[in-house]
């Protein structure tokens, strides 16, 4: 089944977000769902120890760091029994980053509307092509917009975005929308499903940005399996 990492050296990227909010999201459709947790932060962990301490139910299975020596079985145990797993995988070049990368379907690389993240996510895509060259095979990324603006395009994510396409670098065609939904979920260890609109604001927007944010994923991972 599909495996899916998520890469940025750059932290506040929006990586952990863009994780959590796939993994809501493919289980609220049906599918089973594995995460790794590969970040030292370990904050979708934190995330999930918090739900427990609750007796809160989680739609998916989080699994902790695993021994950077375990990385590809357990990637390879999980593919076997889930229909996705995704990895959050840590900021810096590494063996297990690498490892994660060489098993992964699909490599999204979260980036906010600046010049300085634009460039750091360059940075992820030479991870992305010294593991090619290791691996000896194509391993397929898409570029996302972290932090995406819900209102105009400013001058600057024009240029990003101008840049991006004059670099023929492949761009997920739905972007994370910058919503506090997606910050309350950490704060109150929840789903999105579960927070209250009464206490923020935009929930629904956050939702369908979502969903439509899950399809594109799928979507990308099908043009990649087809070829």
């Amino acid at each position: 089944m599909p495996v899916i990492s998520v890469a940025n050296p750059k932290g506040g990227a929006g990586k952990t977000t863009l994780v959590l909010v796939l993994a809501d999201q493919l289980s609220q459709l049906g599918a089973s769902v594995a995460v790794i947790d590969a970040d030292p932060n370990a904050i979708i962990a934190k995330w999930a120890a918090k739900r427990e301490k609750s007796k809160r139910m989680i739609p998916y299975t989080v699994v902790g760091r695993p021994e950077e020596k375990m990385m590809i079985k357990t990637v390879e145990n999980l593919a076997q029994d889930f229909d996705f797993v995704l990895i959050d995988l840590e900021g810096t070049a590494s063996q297990m980053t690498t490892r994660a990368m060489a098993r992964s379907h699909l490599i999204l690389i979260p980036f906010n509307q600046s010049p300085i993240d634009a460039e750091l996510a360059a940075t992820a895509v030479s991870l992305i092509t010294d593991s090619e060259e290791l691996t000896n095979r194509r391993i397929p990324y898409r570029l996302v917009r972290s932090r995406d603006s819900a209102a105009i395009a400013t001058k600057t994510s024009k240029r990003i975005a101008a840049a991006i396409e004059a670099a023929e670098l492949p761009l997920l065609s739905i972007g994370l929308v910058e919503r506090a939904a997606y910050r309350d979920i950490y704060e109150y260890g929840s789903l999105l499903s579960e927070l209250d609109p009464m206490d923020c604001k935009g929930i629904d927007k956050a939702q369908e940005n979502a969903r439509q944010l899950v399809h594109a994923v799928v979507e990308a991972v099908r043009e990649e399996t087809s070829r």
